[in-house]
């Protein structure tokens, strides 16, 4: 059933043409509705929502349908406190209660009325709400806005605070048609999870801007982007639409490449044709022109070609630093209410994700961590080796001077040409490169943010919510700047994207403690803790024996009983705590219960893996230089090593896959074996993964295979070479059943593992 339509509507905005979009949205649809800032999504949702007026076209729906629109940063209106905001979104829910109660009274008084008052009655319930409260109370709490929040001054409350209240009635309220700008703004990952099984559950229809790629996966079954001034729709989830974005990508880059050849081609004909005056000449010349014209016109038609967003961050050469060796050693730090007494070590190359509820502390341990902030016990001590540089760009300010313009903070840097050329890159408009950091919209300091990780020379990153404000084009960029950079990353970020593409180790700050989880942003939602090692038996810590237990789930300087035994020994230590709750606060037997949980996660852990065996061979192989490279497929990543050698992760980005060494302390590889690793790594990567080219930096140099030189020590293995290269056609088949991929030649193997 259609809920929604709009036909040929005209979107305008300062003059210009914003938008012009057709659209149906239909029951059980959820549609994301992606495009770059600015391209009018916001205002594009209050049109429908009849907030404002389009210059042309009609948008119409059933008679009965509800609308109900949530927009960004809205005003908290008459509400007295977060309860009463959360409630007022549930204004027809409250306007049939009032109805229904005066249906009742009249039904009371006139038999006839009862037909009504048992169709009020009806809908009433079909609205769900006798449960609504209880409804709006338990999803506040799952949200983080828990029961003592709630009598908070809404003026008061913060703008995330507000925005999750009203988020919440509007999804309790349920509306046929749920008009979502941003909603997953906000939120962290438990209350993502939350709003991706609450549009699972809506039966109308869900429109939904966001540039929240994980949302937009796992909660949509259509997909709408801008582009152009044009809303293109698509059946599928974002994945889909990524994958038929690229393909049109690829299509136009190619016939741009074509018209590029044939205009040069016929320039030359026409400079050719114009020595001679006959008459045949002058007809070739004609029709050349009128063919250019056209060539010419289909190319100013055509979308722009998209950009390469791959473009390396640079890392600085710390003296004396070794891939792998330690950064950074902090100990006893102390923030009050949050953290009392961790330790942290971080080390070259290592990418570490901090993640956890809204308001854990997040941001004021990366703060702590760089030199922003006081940590509270004097201990504290923070140790950087020697020439290390840290770039911290904060929630705020994003590294900005407030008094300074965005092209003064890089040419601190770099040339003012080269400075320029980032801002461009990055997509600051020219009109404020020279306006003062603090007059700058959240988005454009976002993006000069983007433009200094490019230009910034860094060991150490430290990143706080970096994609808050950015478009998904910037989004994309930045994960791509990011996956590249040999720095050490250590971010804040709800975006499961940008996490699980950095394949970062995840930290959370628990009862006052660090928590790492092993397996990345996957294994923290499978809850798979990894304990730290430590002596100290006070509540604030987490320990095992002083060796810690390895991948075996061995004592590292024991054997199974020795680690069994101290696993034994921390849990009967958490155990006899929780028999004697009197003697502890609330706050230490939060403790004690997080190191019991703890102590039983590492029990379980090292019996399953003694109980499976050794971890399996390798699946896939082949042989380069002689000797056997192997690799493991991850999802869209592969893991490939030489036998009992070092290690790369191959991780895809579009049609792009990107190659990154496995940095292992001590471990020195020469460079014939890493040449061979590289070129079985691409070889493996072309043939099982869905992308065009493979691409890495190595100061090595690759020629003799599948890479050829791009840029300086960046080296690109292409599909369509490395296919020609070891012989492979295509072929005709039977009919209806397409084309297939012969091999003429036996050069190179590839196959599983026996």
């Amino acid at each position: 059933m259609i809920l929604l339509e709009c036909h040929d509507l005209l979107l305008r905005a300062a003059d210009r043409d914003l938008l012009r979009a057709d659209l149906v949205l239909r029951s059980g649809w959820r549609v994301g509705l992606v495009g770059p800032n600015g391209s009018g999504k916001s205002t594009l949702l209050r049109t429908l929502a009849g907030r404002a007026q389009a210059s042309e076209g009609l948008v119409s729906r059933p008679p009965g349908v509800e609308v109900d629109l949530f927009e960004q940063d809205a005003a908290p209106g008459q509400a007295v406190d977060l309860w009463s905001l959360a409630r007022a979104q549930l204004g027809t829910i409250r306007a049939l209660e009032l109805e229904l109660e005066r249906a009742y009274r009249l039904a009371l008084r006139d038999p006839d009325a009862g037909l009504r008052y048992a169709d009020l009655l009806a809908g009433f319930e079909r609205r769900g709400g006798f449960d609504a409260d209880a409804r709006l109370m338990r999803d506040l709490e799952r949200v983080g806005l828990s029961a003592a929040s709630w009598q908070r001054p809404a003026a008061e409350a913060s703008g995330g605070e507000r925005q999750r209240a009203r988020l919440v009635g509007a999804l309790v309220a349920g509306a046929d048609v749920l008009l979502l700008d941003e909603p997953s703004n906000h939120l962290d990952l438990a209350g993502r999870d939350w709003l991706v099984e609450r549009l699972g559950a809506h039966t109308g229809a869900v429109l939904m801007a966001s540039h929240d790629r994980a949302l937009l996966q796992r909660a949509c079954t259509h997909v709408a982007t801008i582009d152009g001034g044009r809303i293109t729709l698509r059946r599928g989830n974002f994945d889909r639409t990524t994958q038929a974005l690229a393909d049109a990508a690829r299509s136009g880059a190619r016939r741009h490449a074509e018209r590029t050849k044939r205009l040069a081609e016929l320039d030359r004909m026409a400079a050719d044709l114009a020595r001679f005056g006959h008459r045949a000449a002058q007809v070739r010349k004609r029709r050349a022109g009128r063919e250019r014209a056209a060539l010419a016109a289909d190319a100013a038609a055509a979308p722009p070609v998209a950009r390469d967003h791959t473009t390396p961050l640079r890392a600085a050469a710390t003296p004396g630093a070794r891939a792998g060796a330690t950064l950074l050693r902090a100990r006893h730090l102390q923030i009050p209410g949050i953290l009392d007494d961790g330790a942290f070590d971080l080390r070259s190359g290592q990418r570490v994700a901090l993640v956890g509820a809204s308001g854990s502390g997040k941001s004021s341990f990366l703060a702590l961590l760089a030199g922003a902030t006081a940590a509270a016990d004097p201990r504290a001590h923070l140790e950087w080796r020697d020439g290390t540089s840290v770039l911290y760009l904060d929630q705020v300010a994003r590294g900005l001077d407030p008094e300074r313009s965005a092209r003064a903070a890089l040419t601190d840097w770099v040339s003012a040409a080269q400075a320029t050329g980032a801002l461009a890159e990055a997509g600051l408009p020219h009109a404020v490169w020279d306006r003062s950091g603090s007059s700058l919209s959240g988005g454009e300091r976002a993006r000069v943010a983007l433009a200094l990780l490019t230009v910034r020379e860094a060991d150490v990153l430290i990143l706080d919510e970096p994609t808050n404000d950015l478009d998904l084009p910037g989004i994309e960029t930045l994960e791509a700047r990011l996956t590249a950079s040999r720095a050490a990353i250590v971010i804040a970020s709800h975006d499961e994207a940008l996490l699980r593409a950095l394949q970062a180790e995840v930290v959370t700050l628990e009862a006052g403690s660090l928590v790492r989880y092993r397996g990345g942003i996957d294994g923290y939602r499978r809850r798979s803790r990894r304990l730290e090692p430590g002596a100290d038996v006070t509540p604030g810590t987490v320990t095992v024996p002083p060796g810690g237990v390895d991948a075996t789930g061995t004592d590292a300087t024991g054997t199974d009983a020795d680690a069994d035994a101290a696993i034994d020994r921390e849990r009967a230590l958490a155990a006899a705590a929780l028999e004697d709750p009197l003697r502890w606060s609330t706050r230490d037997l939060e403790r004690w219960q997080a190191r019991r949980e703890a102590a039983d996660d590492a029990l379980l852990d090292a019996w399953e893996r003694r109980n499976h065996g050794p971890a399996p061979a390798p699946r896939f192989r082949t042989r380069e230089a002689g000797v056997s490279v192997l690799a493991d497929r991850e999802g869209d990543a592969l893991r490939v090593g030489l036998e009992g050698g070092p290690e790369v992760l191959v991780r895809r980005i579009g049609a792009v896959a990107h190659l990154r060494p496995e940095r292992v302390e001590g471990l020195v590889t020469l460079p014939w074996a890493w040449r061979a690793l590289c070129h079985g790594a691409a070889r493996l990567a072309i043939y099982l993964l869905p992308v065009e080219a493979v691409q890495v930096s190595s100061p090595v140099p690759l020629a003799g295979g599948p890479f050829e030189r791009h840029d300086g020590d960046w080296w690109v293995a292409r599909r369509a070479a490395l296919e020609r290269s070891e012989g492979w056609t295509q072929g005709p088949v039977a009919p209806r059943r397409g084309r297939r991929r012969r091999r003429d030649g036996p050069t190179g193997r590839i196959g599983r593992g026996r």
